[in-house]
């Protein structure tokens, strides 16, 4: 059996969950408190405090202050408060590496007695609560100070600006503290109250970010700076890339540095986490002196959930992490060649990875589920149409595969693939499959429709391969010949340079990758594009999904520094919670999605990870979840579903009491 979870901050806020049933009763212990006269010279040899009744200074914040590994946002420390106000509004600055958890403090030294459920409910949501609850943060990009509270955390506004207030006077940097709304809910109490209550959003917020750990953890390379419209391509797997700007594309390397914030669910993103190798932004990394200082060195870097450390490395501990870093076993994509008809997406399921591709395998699978689960439909054109199609150009692949000049040389492998490309994109297409391809397309009656790749050597367990290939858009009323320009393009784009190096990294056999074509009508009405994961990927201790979304522009190919809307939806609770993490910063601040709209959407995903995970056999333990919302009947249509792994650091693993 399972135990139950403790909960702790995430992200930008404290928020409950159960723990392990205590079976012997409790005692009432008071708490060791900092006083206000203990001077530096003797505090070391006072007991480990428990509490502050006041923040007096830096040095009490620095003893009671946290840097957790869960806590989403890097460079922030964070003390939680408890006001007990059947105590006389008696206030407690907890020390959070102890108690970063509001209930285990209250029983420990005031109510012994308390039950978890009821805590909750009572302490969160309802008027009679005895107690005032929330967090103190820090955020050192910016030096901003913010008082925060549990999404939803039902509150009053007159009863917020209360708790606002005694903060502030408890604390030495009160004229300095605003508060962080995490909800709708919130942010309609600030409305209330006016200007009584100061206000820091999430737009300033991410103004003043230097630091962002997209995917953590070390590795090694040789520091290269890559200037704004220079080709990342040119360099080589051991690379360590200083990127002036977010790039579309990102060539294996042994790690990222962008100078400008990413989406954290961007394709480049996704790639970094699928090849384990670790992605961050600092903000004027691309003329950071300490970084310069070591351009074209080997190096160590550490990206970290709070910090990220760059030093000087010798070339032997490199060589060793490059060649451990590499498969040792080849991956073989699944191919059954046999197949030559063209399948509705209503038709599939994850059993037809092996003849249309995973892309539309999967989708397949997720549009079998029904109810509020909607995919755009279409049809997936198998693998046996490429290898049809391909036929007459074997023996010149066979030879350019296995060509020295071709294995050994970027910008001769480069010139082959590009003359391949033009070779398949030049060929006639089947007279008989294009007439039913354009029979089909003209039936959607869609204004444009796009022709998706779906290989097998992508969006599987073991390789992701996510921005590999091409997929192209054309009108809904278009000819035969725009139509067959168009699927010889995504069937060309299996020998695109990015997508031949990255299979090569994996040691797959070229020979066997096969495109089929998902063919779709464009979704109408589409406000904006989304990307889930079906996990939190900050809290193992708290089930919950990650949302991005983005007005407008795709959300998997952001550039640099435009912030989506995210949410982290909490669904160990019913109904599921929404905490507001960032909204976007194409829209300035004004919503895209509604906190209904999120916790729909996370019903939905829920359904998806319930249906697919098992599917994974534990190569995954999440579901990677492309969607689009429409201002339609259906809000939300999924047009992509592939299977993540979430890691979690120690810090972000379960907590118990």
């Amino acid at each position: 059996m399972r135990p139950l979870l403790t909960c702790s901050l995430l992200l930008l806020s404290a928020c409950p969950t159960p723990i392990p049933r205590v079976e012997t009763p409790r005692q009432t212990v008071t708490p060791n408190a900092i006083a206000d006269d203990v001077s530096p010279d003797t505090a070391d040899s006072s007991p480990e405090p428990d509490y502050a009744p006041e923040v007096y200074d830096e040095r009490t914040w620095r003893i009671l202050a946290a840097r957790p590994d869960f806590q989403g946002a890097a460079h922030t420390e964070v003390v939680k408060i408890i006001v007990d106000m059947q105590d006389g509004d008696r206030s407690y600055f907890t020390q959070s590496n102890h108690w970063d958890l509001h209930y285990a403090f209250v029983r420990r030294f005031i109510d012994p007695t308390a039950d978890h459920a009821t805590f909750n409910v009572r302490q969160y949501r309802r008027a009679d609560r005895r107690f005032l609850l929330g967090s103190v943060v820090h955020y050192l990009d910016g030096d901003l100070w913010a008082l925060e509270m549990v999404p939803g955390d039902t509150m009053s506004a007159e009863r917020l600006a209360r708790f606002f207030e005694l903060v502030k006077s408890h604390v030495y940097f009160g004229d300095r503290l605003r508060f962080r709304p995490l909800s709708a809910l919130h942010e309609s109490r600030l409305a209330e109250l006016g200007e009584r209550v100061p206000r820091l959003g999430s737009e300033e917020l991410m103004a003043h970010v230097r630091y962002q750990p997209v995917v953590t953890g070390l590795t090694f390379g040789t520091l290269r700076f890559v200037a704004a419209g220079e080709d990342p391509n040119v360099f080589t797997p051991s690379d360590l890339l200083v990127l002036e700007q977010v790039p579309e594309e990102l060539p294996r390397c042994a790690g990222v540095i962008t100078a400008q914030l990413q989406a954290p669910l961007a394709h480049i993103a996704v790639l970094a986490h699928q090849r384990g190798t670790p992605d961050m932004a600092l903000r004027d990394a691309f003329h950071n002196p300490d970084l310069r200082a070591l351009q074209d060195q080997v190096v160590r870097l550490d990206v970290a959930p709070q910090d990220f450390h760059l030093t000087a490395a010798t070339r032997s501990e490199a060589e060793q992490s490059w060649v451990a870093r590499r498969p040792t076993q080849p991956f073989v994509p699944p191919l059954d060649a046999s197949a030559r008809a063209i399948r509705e997406v209503s038709d599939l399921s994850s059993s037809d990875v092996d003849t249309v591709g995973a892309k539309a395998a999967q989708l397949g699978a997720v549009n079998s589920l029904g109810g509020e689960v909607v995919t755009p439909g279409g049809f997936a054109i198998p693998f046996a149409r490429y290898i049809e199609h391909l036929r007459p150009f074997s023996a010149g692949i066979d030879a350019m595969l296995h060509d020295a000049g071709f294995r050994g040389n970027a910008a001769d492998r480069a010139r082959a693939l590009a003359q391949l490309r033009q070779m398949i994109q030049t060929r006639e297409v089947n007279a008989t499959l294009l007439r039913d391809v354009t029979r089909r397309i003209h039936g959607f009656h869609a204004r444009r429709v796009i022709l998706r790749s779906s290989t097998n050597a992508e969006d599987l367990v073991g390789f992701n391969g996510a921005g590999l290939y091409e997929s192209v858009v054309i009108a809904g009323d278009a000819d035969d010949t725009a139509i067959a320009d168009a699927l010889r393009k995504v069937w060309a784009s299996v020998w695109l340079l990015r997508a031949h190096d990255e299979r090569e990294w994996y040691r797959i056999d070229h020979r066997r990758v096969a495109m089929g074509v998902l063919v779709q009508p464009f979704v109408a009405d589409v406000v904006g594009s989304g990307v889930a994961i079906t996990k939190n990927p900050y809290d193992e201790g708290r089930p919950g999904v990650f949302l991005n979304i983005q007005s407008g522009a795709r959300v998997t190919d952001a550039r640099g520094d435009e912030i989506p809307e995210q949410f982290i939806v909490y669904t160990w609770m019913d109904p599921p919670e929404p905490q507001l993490i960032s909204r976007s910063s194409i829209t300035h601040g004004q919503p895209i999605l509604s906190d209904s709209d999120a916790v729909a959407l996370a019903q939905i995903l829920r359904r998806i990870d319930d249906a697919m995970a098992p599917l994974y056999q534990g190569g995954a333990n999440a579901v990677d979840v492309e969607f689009l919302v429409t201002s339609g009947a259906h809000r939300f249509v999924i047009v992509q579903a592939r299977p993540y792994t979430v890691e979690y650091t120690e810090g972000q693993r379960y907590r118990y009491e």
